[in-house]
């Protein structure tokens, strides 16, 4: 009986342990997504004890929303951070991180125009008129977005708004305002680039 005891005792220690430092790590994000707070109008929401946090409002004038998920590829978990951003844009575009993208689509990427960053990782751009594909790819403004938003999944631009992913192996830091910023910063130009 002692046994069991303590074989419960231990399981039981073993899972506080592990719901402590997935509380811990979501009670981190939340307080970097608290900057939002602060820097724009919005609300950060966290719907449980150990859930994950996510922020909804307005950004830099725009109704806006950032949300983590996670996925299990293999043996590592992925993090991502996506943002829904209502900033209409006059036509459809899709610029993707090639390698995220071939996983997406099992290596079928042929026929789409792809353009290396400085950094030297290609990306895949998508829309319908190649002709005028080819116009955006020169756009310093593109330019600029490929060879300086880090950790790119994609990001989707239509007539209701954008949407972007992002990968992180770090969420605490890939969720820190400045980080953050940085990025919405990149995403604004862009988005307004390409304005209704």
């Amino acid at each position: 009986m002692f046994f069991v005891f303590l074989f419960i005792l231990i399981v039981f220690i073993l899972w506080a342990i592990v719901l402590y430092v997935r509380k811990s790590h979501w009670d981190t994000i939340h307080r970097n997504l608290l900057d939002l707070e602060d820097h724009f109008e919005g609300k950060v929401i966290r719907r449980g004890f150990a859930a994950r946090p996510f922020f909804h409002g307005k950004v830099k004038g725009y109704p806006f929303t950032l949300n983590i998920s996670t996925e299990r590829l293999k043996d590592k978990r992925m993090n991502y951070v996506d943002i829904s951003w209502d900033l209409p844009a006059g036509e459809a575009l899709t610029i993707s991180e090639l390698e995220w993208l071939k996983k997406q689509r099992e290596n079928n990427t042929e026929g789409l125009t792809v353009v290396e960053a400085e950094n030297g990782k290609k990306f895949a751009f998508i829309h319908k008129n190649k002709k005028r594909l080819e116009q955006i790819v020169g756009y310093p403004v593109v330019k600029d977005f490929i060879n300086h938003f880090e950790e790119l999944c994609y990001v989707f631009l239509s007539k209701n708004g954008l949407i972007c992913e992002f990968s992180t192996d770090n969420l605490a830091r890939a969720t820190e305002f400045e980080s953050l910023n940085k990025r919405l910063d990149l995403l604004k130009k862009l988005g307004e680039a390409f304005k209704q």
